[in-house]
């Protein structure tokens, strides 16, 4: 090779070495350029690591918070929920004392209003004649009185009751004429004394039945009546009206129903106290209770038991101008004259079907002979006036062991008049060993006590009572009961 092909050689390794280290240099500026870029990328990176980093401990802090605050109000929680279980026991505790102390002083009203009322009873029959008008006038405000209290008594049990949720209804087909003939006799007398014009009217194109609870109604318009004779002046207007009605009126749905409607001219009631008087122990305003008396149950109570019947009760009323108080029975109560009718209720198994006398008189007796055990002298001396009066032998005695220790001599019993709460051995006690044994098994025995309770009636009937009476007993109740019997 000679020196020119060397020189060119030279020349070419030389340019591509030159361009070698340009390149070698781009490469290294670039390589330089991405490893500033990576290293402004970590550094970002780790900024937005430590910013997440931190966001997270602020969750976590506030979610921590969030569960110390839940912790706090679960402890809480269950401190209230404690403190609720404790007061609910206290409250039932309270409850059950109530109604031990409402039976008590029910059983206490009781017994010595069942002998005053038959005592006066029995008087005001005036049998001898010897009687002058005043004292017969006497005995009968003596009698209305002890009857008035009754009434009250019954109230405050019957509100007790509804309070509790014991009051149930009991269904059956009831006569639209005996029901106004019954208020009728009632209220007439009443409305005569204070010269009202009383009326009761049933539209013309009513049948004669429904279908309702035949004692809750009565005692409903009951209720409305009295209050409408109480607050009208004398000479003025009450009135009861029957007549179908519109179920439902402002609404879409309307149908047919049967209402009753107790109108009167009296005091009325002012239109922001016409809810009030529906709560318990209200009356429009204070001085009521004081001019004419009342407890302020007796409209609560109608409420209740309307609610009870899924009946509608409703006021229209002025003041000074009156009122109208509805209540509307729900459709469907109204029945039918074609379909048979039965007067006792079928899902009722302790109601009895009874003859009803015109009057007390019409039961005499052929000297059975009646074990009347009882306690308080008082009422076993009423009761044996009166079953001795219509023709009954009386044996007496305080408790039941005294009545058991009797009848081993007196065998001649025709049926057993029988308290239920006495000393020494109680009425369910001694209806227990009479049913244990088989002499007795078939004997009569009629349970007559001051306890109202459901319960009591249930579990003397099951333990083999034939009837079961509460004090004070109406007298032809009794005898019609023991007319049952014997």
């Amino acid at each position: 090779m000679d020196a020119e092909a060397w020189k060119k050689r030279y020349q070419r390794e030389k340019s591509a070495r030159k361009a070698a280290e340009r390149i070698a240099e781009e490469k290294t500026r670039e390589i330089f350029f991405r490893n500033q870029e990576l290293t402004k990328l970590a550094a970002s990176l780790e900024e937005a690591v430590k910013q997440r980093t931190r966001e997270l401990e602020k969750q976590n802090f506030s979610l921590e918070e969030h569960r110390d605050k839940l912790k706090n109000q679960r402890r809480m929680l269950q401190s209230t929920n404690q403190a609720l279980e404790e007061k609910a026991i206290e409250l039932e505790k309270i409850s059950r004392y109530k109604s031990e102390f409402l039976a008590n002083v029910s059983h206490e009203l009781r017994t010595p209003l069942n002998s005053t009322i038959i005592l006066a009873r029995l008087i005001l029959d005036n049998s001898e004649g010897n009687l002058s008008a005043d004292e017969l006038h006497s005995l009968s405000i003596i009698y209305n009185n002890a009857n008035e209290l009754l009434e009250i008594i019954e109230d405050i049990l019957d509100m007790s009751r509804v309070q509790a949720g014991e009051l149930s209804i009991h269904m059956e087909d009831v006569s639209i004429h005996e029901l106004c003939q019954t208020l009728e006799e009632q209220f007439r007398p009443l409305a005569d004394e204070k010269s009202l014009a009383f009326t009761i009217d049933v539209d013309t194109d009513l049948g004669e039945w429904i279908n309702t609870d035949r004692k809750r109604l009565k005692q409903i318009l009951k209720n409305l009546l009295s209050n409408a004779c109480k607050f009208t002046p004398e000479k003025g207007r009450v009135a009861l009206r029957i007549f179908r009605d519109v179920w439902n009126p402002d609404t879409d749905y309307t149908s047919e129903c049967l209402s009753f409607a107790v109108s009167d001219s009296g005091i009325g009631i002012p239109a922001d106290k016409q809810q009030t008087i529906f709560q318990m122990f209200k009356q429009a305003d204070g001085t009521t209770s004081r001019q004419y008396g009342g407890t302020g149950l007796g409209l609560a109570i109608c409420r209740k038991l309307s609610d009870l019947m899924d009946a509608r009760l409703t006021l229209v009323s002025e003041e000074d101008q009156g009122a109208t108080f509805t209540l509307s029975l729900p459709p469907g109560s109204l029945l039918p004259d074609t379909a048979d009718h039965n007067p006792s209720s079928k899902d009722n198994d302790f109601f009895l079907n009874t003859v009803e006398p015109d009057s007390d008189e019409a039961f005499n007796f052929d000297e059975q002979t009646v074990l009347l055990v009882d306690d308080d002298l008082r009422n076993s001396f009423a009761l044996s006036q009166l079953l001795q009066k219509h023709g009954l032998k009386v044996l007496l005695s305080e408790n039941g062991r005294q009545a058991l220790e009797l009848m081993e001599t007196e065998r001649h019993i025709d049926l057993v008049v029988l308290d239920l709460m006495m000393p020494t051995m109680d009425g369910f006690a001694m209806l227990e060993q009479l049913r244990s044994q088989v002499e007795y098994r078939m004997l009569p025995v009629i349970m007559l006590t001051a306890s109202s309770s459901a319960e009591d009636e249930k579990r003397c009937r099951l333990a083999g009572a034939d009837d079961y009476l509460s004090k004070p007993v109406e007298v032809p109740e009794l005898l019609n009961c023991l007319h049952r019997w014997l």
